[in-house]
C-alpha cells in the first residue's frame, strides 16, 4: 500500500494534510545540527500518513472545525514516528521504507535520544492545545504501547510464546494508537462520551485489521513490496499469529526450523530450500487462514462502529470504505 494507493480517500483532506506536513517540519525544525540531520533524514522516508489522516477524516465526519485536528494528526504521526525509531534499534534493523534506518546510519545512541525527543516533541504540541482529556488519550496510549514493547522483548526468541502474548502486543503497539487517532476526532468536536466510545472503537479495529494484515504480507509479500526482507518478523525472533498456527498444526516439522533460523542469527538470510519448506508447511497446513479471517472479522467491527455514530454522510461513506481497502493489501 502506498501513498498514491490512498490519494482517494485523502484527497476530501489533502489541504490539512498539507498543514499537517508544515505543521511537522515546524516540530522537527531546530538549531541543534545533530538534531537537524537526524530530523532531515526522518522527513525524507515519508510514510503513508495514515493516522493523521484517520484524525482528519474522523474529525471532518464528526463536524469539526477548527484547527487542531492539525495539530493532533502531526502529534500522532510524531508519536508514531517514535515508536518506529525506538524499534528499529530494538530490532537492529538496517532499512525502514527501503532506506537506511537511523540506528544503521549514526548508531543506537543518537537514535534512541532522538526517539525520546520526538515523544517530548508530540507532547509539547499536545499540551499546548489545553485539552486535558486528549492529553489523557496520549499518555493512556503511549504507555500502553511500551508497555507493548516490553512483553514484546520479554518473549522474544521463545518458541512457547501464547496467543495472549501476540494479541496482547498486537493491542498495544499498534492498534491503541489507531483508536487514540479517532477518539481524538470525538472529544474535539465534542461528541458524546458514547460516540467518543464508538469512534474509538472504529480506530481499534482499523488498527487489529492493519496489523493482522501487516502479519500476512511479512509471509505473501516480496521484499520490494515491503522496503524490508521478507520473514523479518520471524528472523527477529518474533511470532506472529501465522506462525503460531503453523506451530500448533505442525509443531515437529516447524519448530527446528525456526530454531534453526534463531541460532543462525537475524543478519543472515534464510536460505532459498528453508523458505520453500516454510512456505509449503504455511501452504499444506492453511497457516495463514485464521489470520485472514480475524482481519476481515475486525475490518467488519470497524465498519459497524463508525455506522452507529451519527455524522457527515460523505465523510461515513469514505470511513467505512477505508478498513476494507486495508484488508486488500494482503490480497
Amino acid at each position: 500500500m502506498s501513498r498514491l494507493d490512498l490519494l482517494r480517500y485523502f484527497n476530501p483532506i489533502s489541504g490539512k494534510l498539507t498543514e499537517v506536513e508544515i505543521e511537522l517540519d515546524r516540530l522537527l525544525q531546530s538549531d541543534v545540527p545533530v538534531v537537524d540531520k537526524l530530523a532531515a533524514h526522518v522527513r525524507g522516508g515519508k510514510g503513508k500518513r495514515l493516522r493523521p489522516a484517520l484524525v482528519l477524516l474522523a474529525s471532518r465526519f464528526a463536524g469539526y472545525s477548527g484547527d487542531d485536528d492539525v495539530r493532533f494528526g502531526a502529534v500522532f504521526e510524531l508519536i508514531h514516528t517514535a515508536t518506529l525509531v525506538h524499534d528499529d534499534v530494538i530490532d537492529h534493523a538496517q532499512l525502514r521504507r527501503g532506506k537506511p534506518t537511523l540506528n544503521r546510519l549514526w548508531g543506537n545512541t543518537l537514535t534512541v535520544l532522538f526517539g525520546d525527543l520526538l515523544y517530548l516533541q508530540a507532547m509539547s504540541s499536545a499540551i499546548q492545545a489545553r485539552k486535558w482529556r486528549l492529553m489523557e488519550i496520549l499518555c493512556d496510549v503511549t504507555t500502553r504501547m511500551i508497555e507493548g514493547e516490553l512483553i514484546q522483548n520479554d518473549v522474544l526468541y521463545k518458541l512457547d510464546t501464547s496467543r495472549k502474548d501476540y494479541f496482547d502486543i498486537q493491542e498495544r503497539k499498534t492498534a491503541l494508537l489507531f483508536s487514540g487517532c479517532t477518539e481524538t476526532a470525538g472529544v474535539l468536536a465534542d461528541r458524546s462520551l458514547e460516540e467518543c466510545l464508538a469512534l474509538q472503537r472504529f480506530g481499534l479495529e482499523i488498527g487489529r485489521a492493519f496489523q493482522l494484515t501487516d502479519d500476512l504480507l511479512d509471509f505473501t509479500a516480496t521484499s520490494e513490496q515491503l522496503g524490508k526482507p521478507a520473514f523479518s518478523d520471524l528472523r527477529e525472533g518474533k511470532l506472529t499469529l501465522p506462525m503460531l498456527t503453523l506451530m500448533q498444526h505442525a509443531p515437529d516439522e516447524v519448530r527446528p526450523i525456526i530454531r534453526t533460523i534463531w541460532d543462525r542469527g537475524e543478519e543472515v538470510p534464510i536460505p532459498e530450500a528453508e523458505e520453500g519448506c516454510l512456505r509449503d508447511l504455511i501452504a499444506r497446513h492453511d497457516a495463514l487462514a485464521e489470520t485472514r479471517e480475524l482481519a476481515r472479522r475486525a475490518s467488519l467491527a470497524a465498519t459497524e462502529a463508525i455506522s452507529s455514530v451519527p455524522g457527515d454522510k460523505k465523510m461515513l461513506k469514505l470511513l467505512r470504505e477505508i478498513p476494507e481497502f486495508l484488508l486488500g493489501r494482503s490480497t
